[in-house]
């Protein structure tokens, strides 16, 4: 009983810890509550594409250039819980409230093979994403954009970045077993893209899990 007591244990552990962290930080101001969120989708022009992806090498560079478009559903999905949120076309600008925007540094879909016979940390997934977040309505303070990378928005003199920062994480030690928030023998892009687009949320939320909520107003001693 206590050798299955532990091994259940140990099984929880490695499929709980599969996730999407935030691991570095260059900018945050504190801001919050804004009327609206766009999303232009994020740039994979750098980006390392590697790993398994369906349809091997040859569809590869079809599901690396379908990988703004997905992450950018999954982003809106999330975001939509702070304020209404919608994905920006190529010709439309952004015009109140947060521009969020960034690049994919690394899609790695490591390899179902390896984590169903070699499991741990074998095969595993990674990902990690650039995240900026721009305040539409504040007035660009920068000056002459020189950016390569920047956005339309702040090209008009609009916006200043009030968040920046790194994500990154996949399914590390999980295995064939798999989780809610791991592949398991599966495809695991989908499954780090959608963990990515609720830890951006969450880094962009007071309070996101309502610690300390109280659903009785009596004070009990």
């Amino acid at each position: 009983m206590k050798n299955r007591l532990i091994a259940l244990c140990t099984a929880l552990l490695m499929t709980s810890c599969a996730g999407v962290k935030v691991v570095h930080t260059d900018i945050a101001t504190g801001a919050t509550n804004p009327r609206a969120i766009y999303i232009r989708p994020f740039d994979v022009t750098y980006t390392d594409y590697i790993g398994s992806h369906p349809g091997g090498l040859g569809e590869r560079p079809i599901r690396r250039s379908l990988a703004p478009a997905e992450f950018a559903i999954d982003l809106r999905n999330e975001l939509n819980k702070i304020a209404p949120a919608m994905v920006l076309k190529d010709d439309e600008v952004g015009k109140v409230g947060w521009l969020v925007t960034g690049d994919f540094v690394l899609v790695n879909a490591g390899s179902p093979t390896e984590r169903g016979l070699l499991g741990f940390n074998a095969g595993q997934s990674r990902v990690k994403i650039h995240v900026r977040v721009i305040d539409l309505e504040a007035k660009n303070t920068r000056g002459d954009s020189k950016e390569a990378d920047e956005s339309k928005e702040q090209a008009k003199g609009r916006g200043n970045i009030i968040y920046e920062f790194d994500v990154a994480g996949g399914s590390h030690f999980s295995g064939a077993a798999g989780s809610i928030y791991a592949p398991g023998l599966g495809y695991s892009v989908p499954f780090d893209f959608k963990n990515a687009a609720e830890r951006i949320m969450i880094a962009l939320t007071p309070d996101p899990y309502r610690l300390g909520e109280h659903t009785s107003s009596t004070i009990r001693y």
